[in-house]
Order: C-alpha cells, then structure tokens, then sequence
C-alpha cells in the first residue's frame, strides 16, 4: 500500500511562504493498494496536483500503447479481440469522500480525470436522507459558482452513499495486479501476493454528517517472498484509518486524560485483547447485564491496530478550550486527545492531519515535538524501560508530497489464519456496486389515530425510502415479520391493541426485533385527565423497559417527526428535545388569549424595543415572541423575516419554563438544539437568550406567555451587566402590555358608565 500526502490543511487553502514546507493545500490523500486500485481520500484544492499526475499516467500509458500498437500492426501479430479489450479497459479508481464541507471537495470541479471519458470513478461519501451525495456535490458547480455543470463530466462516474459499518465494510476491486491478471494460489501466478481491499466506516462527532474510513488490505504471501520461512503461504493485513473533521464527544478528554479513564496496560500486550467487548445489545436486559462503550472508547476501539493512523489534531488544548477565540464544538481534535487515543488503541504510527490555517511550519514543528514528547511520556508511564513486546508509536506530521510505503512483508499483524475468511480463494468476492449501495430503507408505520398523510407523502417522496402504512395490529405484525423494517412508529393505540403491545411482540422477533428503532406517538385526546395522566406514566416506564427510542407527545409538527425517523434510519441519536408543557397551559394559554397580541399588527411600542436590543448586544436578531398552543408567533421581529414557527422549534417554549434567563451559549454543543431546524438550517442559530415575558391571571398569578430574546449565528455569552440588561428589556414589553390591559380596561368603565 502506497499513501501519498497532495493536501493537509485545514478550513482553506494557505498559499504562504511560511507554510511552504507542510503544505497549503486542503485534504486529499491518493492510496495505491499493491493490486493497483487507487484509492483518493477527499477532493479538497490538492486534487489539482494529483488530478494533473493521474493525467501525467494516462498520456504515458497512451504513447505506450501508441508504440506498442505500431510494433504489433509491423509484425501482424495482433489479435482483434485483444484490440478490443485494450479500448475497454478504463483507469480510474474509487474517491472516499468524508464529508462535503468545501475544504474537503473544493478540488472536485479542477480534477481533470473527472472530465475525461477514459476514466472511471466510483465516489462515495455520507448518505443522507433528503440529498443524495450526487445532489449535494453538484450544488458547488450550479452555474452561478462554475461554469461546468457536475453532469458534463465526461467519466464514467458511479455516486454511492454510506453509512456507518464498522464490521462488513465496503470490498473494492482489488484483486488484479498493474497488469490486469487475477491472482490466484496456483498455477504461473502461485508466487504472486494475492490480495483483498476492504473499507470499513464510522460516524465521526462532526458539526455535519462525517464518516472516517479504515483501509486493510488483506494479502496471502508465498513462503518463497516470505523473510521468514513458512510452509504455508502467510496472511497478512496492512491498514490505514483515515479520520479528519472529528472532535473528542466528551469534551473533557480534549485535554488527554483518556488513558486514566479507559485504559488497561495489558491490553496492549496482546492485541487481539480488547478493553470492551462489542458484542450485541440486548435491548431487554437489565442495564446491569451490559455495559455499554463509550462513544470515545467506541472511535479508539475502530482505530485499533492500524499501521497508519492519519487524524484531525487542529488544535492544541489551549487553543480549544480558551484563547481569543475557543474552538470547543467547531468539529476539531486536539493534540493531546489524539496522541492518547492513538497510543491507547496501539497505532504504530501516527499522522496530525488538519493543520489549522493559521500555523506556520516552525509552529508546525513545535506541535510536532509537543506530540512525540507526550507519546514519549506514555510509553515511561506505563511501559518504563521495556515495551513488553509492543511496538513503539511513531509520531509524525502530514506534509505535501511526503509518500508512506506500507510493505506487507515486513508490516502488518501475521495473523495466523484470523483473516482465513476473507482471502481464502474460495471465498465468494462481496461487490459493493451503486445498487448494493442504495437499498432502501423501509419505515412502517402503523397509525391508527394520527393523520399521516403528511408524513407519509414527505417520506415516500424519497427515492430511498419505502413507506408502508397500515392500522391493524395483525397487519402491522405480519409485515414486519416477513419484512424487518428498518424503523417502526405507532401509534398509542393501534386497531386491535395499544402501541406497546406491538412493541413488546417485536422486541421478540429475534436479532432484528432486537435492534431496530421503535418509535411511539401519543395523542392528546386520550390525556385530559389525572386518571390518563397516570396511564401515562406507566406507559413511559414500559417503553424504557422496551428500549423504545421516543415517546412522542403532542404537541409535535411534522418537521420533528420526520427528523426523528431520519435519525432513526441512520441510527444517530437525535439531538432535539421538545420542551415539556407546563402544567399551568390551560391557565398560561387564556393568559396570553386576554392581551390580543396573537395575529395583531406590528406596533411601533414593540418595534423599538427590538431595534434597540439589536444595537446594544450586537446581535443580528431580535425578537419579542410569544408561545401559543401549537406554535411560537412573533409580534415583533428585528432581522428575522418569518412570522411563526412550530411550536415544536422554538428555543422560546423552553425559556418560558424558568424563572430566570434561557441562556444558550452554543446550540450545536447542546443536547435540547443541535439537530434543531432553527439550528441546522436557517437562520442557523448558536447562541440564544431569552427572558420569560410574564403577564397577570387569575388570581394575580403571572403566567410566561413569551420571551423577549435575542439571537446569533455565533457561539457566545453574557457578562452579567449583558443578562441584567436583557431582562430589563424583557420588563419593557411587560410593562407596555401591562399599559395597554391598562387602558382597555379604562376605556371598558367609561363605556360603562356612559
């Protein structure tokens, strides 16, 4: 295996002097496995560079073939079926892409071999859920961007979307050597290395969804190449785990610390020990029964073992978590965490990838040393003197043009026949072709009560998806049985027996029943009273015992119950919560009916409330918004066009809950907003405040009908003048409410009187 490096730098391109040495270019990385399948990691600007050598290769290859052909035509000795199959014969390989933020595919509309019909491609990336990978990647090249459309390409070009799959994987073509023969175990080609590529998949803690990549390559080598004397031919892998864009899930061990928490020396002894067990959840035992890994321990346990290990260390601790600006959640690793992940899942050599934009080469060789001294200071911690048999991490940075041989004769686990399976040549070949790729994804839902036509029209619009709809308890059972769908949702109450019912039956369907996502909808109608309410309890304490992912309470739009399903399909937790009702709505509710400010004009009073919030904390929105039954309704709006939200979205409907200021200084790091539409799309919130706006009701009891609040695109928070200030604003709009409840009731005892 042959890794080039063409692009490491972080978020943009860096053409300085003071950085000529590591590189300016953004990621991109070519793979040549020892079959000959190139692979490409990312298309970021450095794809300009080696878009240009793989057209080098094919003019070379070209003249070749141009004098060859000249010197067979002279001696008439060539056949035309071996004409034939020369024209048909394609370069090309496979693109890895690990996300589609610019950096990492600002290179794909200047990569010549795309545009050139000798060439064909196979480019895969995240699979989402409303975009196919091929729709996302061509919204760079619409015409007000680039002045070539993605589908004027002229290469054959295959788009696949992935998800995560840490065990099957993904098997590339790479079973041919450089001149197109099939390997095999006997005959001429007996003392050849035959070889199998797979690539295995992770979700990695990114601010969009991002995928890391594990290479093996997988090899049975003849005794005859063998340094060492064998009798049989040897099995061998070599990898390589690519992971960039990738922040510590618990931001705790951004500054190490992940050895003290999750390490067991003698786990690197031996490597086939493994520090957590990975074995199959039983979504009905008892939380004792198991214990479940930890995300972290989850992304050290996929890099486990690897030759190479090329990982996102932007920043230094002191840069994440302080400094003139903090970087905690912008989607980056620090130094530190990486050093003791990769040291604590035995990586022999390490890679910091990434560099930060701003970070010049001698900054760069600091970091570098910063790095192995801490690796250094691992190894006397935990081995001393002796390195009991493990082999020491080496610790380097990725620079442009530095190339990394990986030879299966002296690297790699000789594993003694762990790999029989996988190069075995009877082994039948997994194809990972674009049909394999794209199976559908099947969601059930069984809705008796709630209307699903929306939903089932949004998600059946999909070319991904199938929905099955049905009512009946038998029917909802039977299909799922003789289908396993991906995701169910149900209603409370189905015909024929209530949702859990349903629930408790599959969850003893077997390995499938055991593990997909199962999704309850509650209704309203049926929780009125103390008596439902009780009901209701146990029902939640029954769907924990179940392992149902959600229990959905009205009220609810469309948009939450779609992104839960979503999420569901991808098996990524949601990060989105409904704020809970009040206990006091019905009395909240009539509160906010008596000031009739729902659907009333704009007022100047309120306007100038806004714009003056807006100038003092400088942020570009401001709202006095106040919460209705099903939705927020904004009477007053600075830099925000929209007049209402579902009810579901608003920030607003959980600040109404306290007594206090709703503060969140970065939505994307908290659990309540992150998959929030308001988040993730437009106006594409990080930073809220809210003050409860609290009006009298009977009884001189004030009820939080609104929030007066202000917003940002940008992480940040208040200082204590800021937060006293915001609730002076909040006590503006109370007042001028309380003003004008003044005057109508004036003006009702003069009418009166009259």
């Amino acid at each position: 295996m042959r890794i080039q490096i063409y692009g490491c730098r972080g978020s943009i391109p860096r053409p300085n002097p003071e950085m000529a040495r590591y590189g300016g270019n953004t990621p991109c990385i070519e793979v040549v496995s020892a079959s000959g399948h190139r692979i490409i990691l990312d298309l970021g600007s450095g794809a300009y560079d080696l878009g240009n050598k793989v057209l080098g290769e094919l003019l070379t290859n070209e003249k070749n073939d141009e004098h060859g052909n000249n010197e067979r035509r002279s001696n008439a000795a060539c056949s035309e079926s071996t004409i034939k199959v020369e024209e048909e014969r394609k370069l090309g390989g496979s693109i890895l892409l690990t996300h589609t933020h610019w950096d990492h595919i600002q290179g794909l509309p200047f990569f010549v071999p795309l545009y050139l019909p000798q060439f064909e491609w196979t480019i895969y990336g995240p699979r989402g859920v409303a975009k196919s990978l091929q729709e996302i990647l061509s919204g760079q090249m619409q015409h007000d961007y680039f002045p070539v459309r993605l589908g004027d390409m002229g290469s054959t070009t295959k788009y696949v979307g992935l998800s995560e799959d840490i065990e099957g994987g993904v098997w590339l073509d790479g079973r041919k050597n450089a001149n197109n023969e099939q390997f095999t175990t006997s005959g001429e080609n007996r003392n050849n290395p035959s070889t199998s590529l797979r690539v295995t998949t992770k979700y990695l803690n990114h601010t969009v969804l991002t995928l890391g990549y594990k290479l093996e390559e997988f090899m049975e080598i003849p005794q005859d190449l063998l340094l060492t004397p064998s009798k049989n031919r040897t099995k061998k892998r070599i990898s390589l785990a690519y992971i960039t864009d990738h922040e510590p899930y618990d931001h705790s061990l951004a500054g190490g610390g992940f050895i003290s928490h999750n390490f067991n020396p003698d786990c690197l002894k031996n490597p086939s020990n493994n520090t957590f067990s990975g074995e199959p959840v039983n979504p009905l035992s008892k939380p004792d029964d198991t214990t479940f890994p930890t995300a972290d321990q989850s992304h050290a346990k996929f890099i486990a073992d690897v030759d190479v290990l090329i990982h996102d260390s932007q920043y230094y601790f002191s840069e994440y978590s302080q400094g003139s600006v903090p970087k905690e959640s912008w989607g980056h690793s620090t130094v530190e965490y990486v050093v003791d992940v990769a040291f604590f899942s035995n990586v022999r050599r390490l890679l910091l990838f990434h560099h930060d934009p701003q970070r010049t080469d001698l900054q760069m060789d600091s970091l570098v040393e910063y790095a192995r001294e801490r690796a250094r200071a691992l190894e006397e911690r935990y081995f001393g003197e002796g390195s009991n048999g493990r082999i020491r991490m080496k610790v380097d940075a990725a620079m442009e043009g530095d190339v990394y041989e990986l030879d299966p004769l002296t690297l790699g686990w000789d594993d003694q026949g762990e790999y029989q399976d996988v190069v075995d040549d009877t082994m039948d070949e997994k194809s990972f072709d674009e049909s394999d790729s794209k199976e559908k994804k099947t969601v059930l839902l069984g809705f008796f009560e709630t209307d699903a036509e929306t939903i089932y029209e949004v998600l059946k619009s999909s070319n991904h998806i199938e929905v099955k709809l049905l009512q009946s308890s038998n029917d909802i059972l039977q299909y799922a049985k003789e289908n396993e769908p991906s995701v169910v949702v149900l209603d409370q109450y189905v015909f024929g027996c209530s949702g859990l019912d349903i629930c408790r039956e599959i969850r003893e369907m077997g390995e499938w029943g055991l593990q997909v996502p199962l999704l309850i909808v509650a209704s309203s109608a049926r929780n009125g009273n103390a008596d439902s309410h009780l009901e209701m309890n146990d029902e939640l304490l029954t769907a924990q015992a179940l392992h149902v992912e959600d229990y959905i309470k009205e009220p609810y739009s469309p948009a939450y119950l779609l992104t839960r399903i979503q999420m569901s399909m991808l098996r990524i937790p949601l990060r989105w919560r409904r704020a809970p009702i009040p206990k006091c709505e019905a009395k909240r509710l009539e509160a906010l009916k008596k000031t009739d400010l729902l659907d009333s004009d704009p007022e100047e009073r309120f306007d100038r409330i806004t714009r003056l919030a807006k100038t003092m904390f400088h942020v570009p929105i401001t709202l006095v918004s106040l919460v209705d039954k099903q939705r927020q309704w904004f009477k007053s709006t600075c830099g925000l066009d929209a007049k209402e939200t579902p009810r579901d979205h608003a920030f607003c409907a959980h600040a109404i809950l306290q007594d206090d200021l709703l503060v969140v200084p970065d939505a994307l790091q908290d659990d309540r907003f992150a998959d929030n539409p308001l988040v993730s799309g437009g106006p594409k919130i990080r930073f809220y405040a809210g003050c409860p706006i609290k009006v009298p009701s009977e009884g001189d009891e004030k009820m939080a009908i609104g929030t007066m609040c202000i917003i940002d695109s940008k992480p940040r928070d208040l200082c204590e003048d800021e937060r006293r200030a915001l609730i002076d604003f909040g006590a503006m709009v109370e007042k001028e409410i309380a003003d004008e409840q003044h005057r109508r009731r004036q003006n009702g005892g003069r009418e009166h009187l009259e």
